[in-house]
């Protein structure tokens, strides 16, 4: 009965009927990985139980039959190779490789890269284990170490793979030219706006900067891994001649099963600029340019389809309710913790919390500084930053309602010193006086936020996010949503969002076609709903559409 009611919660967790889920180690585990108790309504004891049982039916059955499980008697060879290992750390990484060896009749002294590879094999079919290949490598690394400390272990020395090694393409420094290089770094000053004169009138920001710079590096490198010879290269000019540009453009496109990509299009508009707009090419180079930009350039309308992905989270409404809730929460969690948990807990709620009502971008939530950008007025704590600190050169005001105002009064009393006592004006303190690590904080924010609600989100979807809830709750209100976003234009704000409010267009059409159904007009209904608004017509100036 135990094995029939764990298979059966898998229905529940999976949100599938049970004749949709096969009984394979590869699905469940994508499926878990993705998986939270809360989605279920379920213990994390009781998912734990789940997994063991799911494990244990594909054994009954006689779909697992090399992996052993964890009551496995190992062998008299193997049990005396386990007791001479240093550590635990030791022992629980070599256990299960153990154990699959006793069970299929393998001896120490026939371990070989097939014995591992093997072993891989069945951990992907016949384990839940979160990530198989880490756990084989790290089998191979302590087996290696073993063999070289251990006088009595077998002399064998495996081989550990690399995966996905050929997705890294840099070169190293040296195989540039000094002289392109010195090309390259004043290019950049130039961008900076650091030069009295002849530098641009509106400087780059620092992170258009760092990805100029990664651009040209991911050019260079293509051209090296396509046979140029990048050291032959002394100039700008020479480095974004036309036919060196499409030899790299070439090696990337191929490389990417012949098709472009962001990273593809990012690369080679960098080029395109140096060439066309820092180097005033001449007009039949630039044409040549604009043709291959055309072909190129990822044209992206509507959000990515990652994007997508993330935002039908939220047409579980029950999502959406732990999704608000989980601020609250979490800084209820923090408050009957102590010491360092109970300060990370409760910088990581009020961050999320800023992120909901005030949904701005990653490096201002950094940056806010209580001195400059915090000021509460009745109760409510308002957020100013100024336009020189916005990606858009656009000033940014929230005001936030009470209770989430008491909250960030709350975390800056009670919780905030405790991460730096001396002097730090940042709500977010990090190290030497300025504010907390950007990946520190944007790592807490999406891993607590998944791990207590199952919920995927990075920091920057947030404010997609935001837009969704708006546009779902009142349709057609994208001047709203350019306002939320601080978006310059409300085209920008449209061809982002206008497909997230599809579910909300089909439930009210849906609606619409219901009382119908039933013999009413169904106008009643839909009149009584928030106006569409039109995108070009905010204001509805003349009729409604």
């Amino acid at each position: 009965m135990d094995l029939v009611s764990g298979i059966n919660v898998l229905e529940k967790c999976f949100s599938l009927p049970l004749s949709m889920i096969p009984a394979n180690g590869e699905f469940l585990r994508q499926k878990f990985k993705n998986f939270r108790h809360i989605q279920a309504g379920v213990t994390k004891r009781r998912v734990r139980n789940v997994k063991s049982l799911a494990l244990r039916s594909m054994r009954t059955v006689g779909l697992s039959t090399k992996l052993a499980p964890y009551q496995f008697t190992m062998s008299k060879d193997w049990q005396g190779r386990y007791d001479t290992l240093p550590d635990r750390y030791f022992r629980t990484t070599l256990s299960r490789f153990m154990r699959y060896c006793s069970k299929q009749s393998i001896l120490p002294s026939e371990v070989d890269n097939a014995v591992l590879e093997s072993f891989l094999e069945a951990l992907k079919i016949e384990s839940l284990t979160k990530n198989p290949k880490v756990l084989y490598q790290s089998v191979c690394r302590l087996w290696n170490k073993m063999a070289k400390a251990d006088e009595d272990w077998p002399r064998t020395i495996l081989t550990v793979k690399c995966y996905d090694i050929d997705r890294t393409y840099a070169i190293d420094a040296d195989l540039i030219h000094p002289e392109l290089q010195c090309a390259n770094d004043s290019y950049l000053k130039f961008l900076e706006g650091s030069k009295l004169f002849g530098g641009l009138p509106k400087p780059f920001r620092p992170s258009s900067i760092s990805s100029t710079k990664g651009n040209i590096h991911r050019y260079l490198s293509a051209l090296h891994h396509s046979g140029f010879d990048v050291m032959s290269l002394r100039s700008l000019e020479g480095m974004v001649a036309f036919p060196v540009f499409k030899r790299a453009m070439e090696w990337l496109w191929e490389r990417n099963n012949n098709k472009t990509s962001c990273s593809i299009s990012g690369i080679s508009w960098t080029v395109r600029c140096i060439a066309v707009k820092h180097l005033d090419c001449d007009d039949a180079t630039a044409q040549l340019y604009k043709k291959a930009i055309e072909s190129l350039r990822v044209h992206q309308i509507w959000l990515s389809v990652k994007n997508t992905a993330t935002l039908k989270q939220f047409d579980d409404k029950k999502a959406v309710f732990r999704f608000l809730n989980y601020p609250d929460d979490l800084f209820e969690v923090a408050k009957k913790s102590t010491g360092q948990k109970a300060s990370l807990l409760a910088q990581t709620a009020v961050a999320t919390l800023i992120l909901i009502f005030a949904p701005m971008r990653l490096k201002n939530l950094q940056e806010l500084n209580i001195d400059k950008n915090l000021n509460w007025i009745d109760d409510r704590l308002h957020i100013n930053i100024p336009a020189e600190k916005v990606k858009n050169n656009e000033e940014l005001n929230f005001i936030l309602p009470h209770e989430p105002s008491i909250m960030v009064r709350e975390y800056i009393d009670r919780f905030r010193s405790m991460f730096r006592p001396e002097a730090n004006p940042f709500l977010f303190p990090g190290r030497n006086g300025g504010p907390k690590d950007d990946s520190a904080l944007r790592r807490h924010i999406s891993n607590i936020l998944f791990d207590r609600t199952g919920i995927h989100l990075t920091t920057h979807q947030f404010r997609h996010v935001a837009a969704k809830l708006l546009l779902d709750d009142r349709h057609g209100h994208y001047e709203v949503a350019r306002k939320l976003l601080d978006h310059m234009s409300m085209a920008t704000t449209y061809e982002h969002y206008a497909g997230a409010e599809t579910q909300a267009a089909i439930d009210l059409y849906d609606r619409v076609i219901l009382e119908r159904k039933h013999g009413r007009s169904g106008k009643a209904e839909v009149n009584d709903d928030a106006p569409f608004l039109d995108p070009f017509n905010p204001f509805l100036k003349g009729a409604r559409r």
